[in-house]
């Protein structure tokens, strides 16, 4: 496997990570998290 492939993998582990981490925070709404990668 290319390290381009592990590389979009891991940023969307992270992603799905993140969401569920900021969903789990409660008291934040998701209206201002969108995941779009950026960098």
């Amino acid at each position: 496997m290319s390290r381009t492939v592990k590389v979009l993998l891991a940023l969307v582990v992270i992603a799905v990570l993140w969401k569920v981490v900021f969903t789990s925070s409660s008291e934040i709404d998701t209206e201002e998290i969108e995941y779009e990668p950026a960098e």
